[in-house]
């Protein structure tokens, strides 16, 4: 599920344009990955914090739900004449954004969050804590975070960054949320991410700079928005289910190298049989070295 809002927000006056539209809200949730089979699944030791229990034994694994580390992204466009105002906070001053979870906006606490869900400042000192980050109530350690984002499966997704620049007039922000955030989807809509964020830009065709006593050239405005956590509306990475066996048990193969015009010349054929369940230890490797001056070696 991603929830787009096709509403502009706008100027007037001498500066009659649009400031932005489309705004987009996407909710991502990160599993933890889990492929070694060599551990136990013990508490402490080489298998610490492996998903199985019995990893020894099993067959396969599922990606264990527990301990997903969860983040909104949010989405929009500016129009073409603004840019980030740079002397300001950038396009939007970290210390601006806030994010909860709630019923009704108006529910959620704006001041010092004090119960699960309250507003909290949840990027304003995020490039520098070494801490716990997320929404009052959900936190979770940076380096966790920061851990699922580094797997492979996982989206490139930087939390709290700011841009720089946006020539393509596209803003990509993603806040983070912390661990197991959407654990509870509510069809009735009562469960909501609500994000609160000022967009602060400067309008290039104003021949201005702002912040410096001339004329009021800067755009600015609080962007706030929400998207219901609804059963199926989470982007899941790193989903999924892994599985180890031998070769033996599951498959009966030869190899047969070089090639026949006709059945007479069938015998000319090089045949491994039933590889899947031939120990190719070192010791036998002389028996399948193939050897060949013409291209028959070559036709497996």
């Amino acid at each position: 599920l991603e929830k787009t809002s096709f509403f502009s927000v706008s100027t007037h006056g001498t500066n009659a344009y649009t400031f932005l539209e489309y705004v987009n809200m996407r909710l991502v949730t990160i599993y933890k990955v889990d492929n070694d089979f060599s551990g136990t699944g013990a508490s402490t030791g080489a298998g610490a914090g492996e998903v199985n229990d019995d990893e020894a034994t099993a067959v396969s694994v599922r990606t264990n739900s527990t301990g997903n580390v969860c983040y909104v992204q949010v989405t929009f466009t500016m129009g073409s004449q603004y840019r980030p105002n740079t002397l300001s906070g950038g396009l939007i001053p970290l210390d601006s954004v806030r994010a909860g979870k709630g019923t009704f906006f108006d529910d959620v606490n704006t001041g010092t969050p004090t119960s699960d869900g309250d507003l909290t400042h949840v990027c304003d000192g995020y490039p520098t804590t070494s801490g716990s980050v997320g929404v009052y109530g959900f936190e979770v350690a940076k380096s966790t975070l920061t851990g699922r984002l580094a797997q492979d499966c996982a989206p490139q997704a930087s939390m709290c960054v700011t841009p720089a620049d946006v020539p393509d007039q596209f803003v990509v922000f993603n806040i983070p949320l912390g661990a197991e955030v959407f654990e509870d989807p509510a069809d009735d809509l009562s469960n909501n991410i609500f994000v609160d964020m000022v967009v602060n830009a400067i309008d290039l065709g104003g021949g201005a700079t702002p912040n410096m006593n001339q004329s009021p050239k800067q755009m600015k405005t609080t962007l706030t928005a929400s998207i219901p956590i609804v059963s199926g509306g989470v982007n899941v990475f790193c989903d999924g289910v892994t599985a180890k066996t031998d070769l033996k048990d599951v498959a009966n193969a030869d190899v047969i190298v070089g090639s026949a015009a006709n059945s007479t010349e069938l015998t000319r054929l090089r045949i491994l049989q039933d590889i899947a369940s031939t120990q190719l230890a070192q010791d036998d490797l002389a028996d399948n070295v193939i050897d060949s001056d013409s291209i028959e070696a070559g036709l497996l």
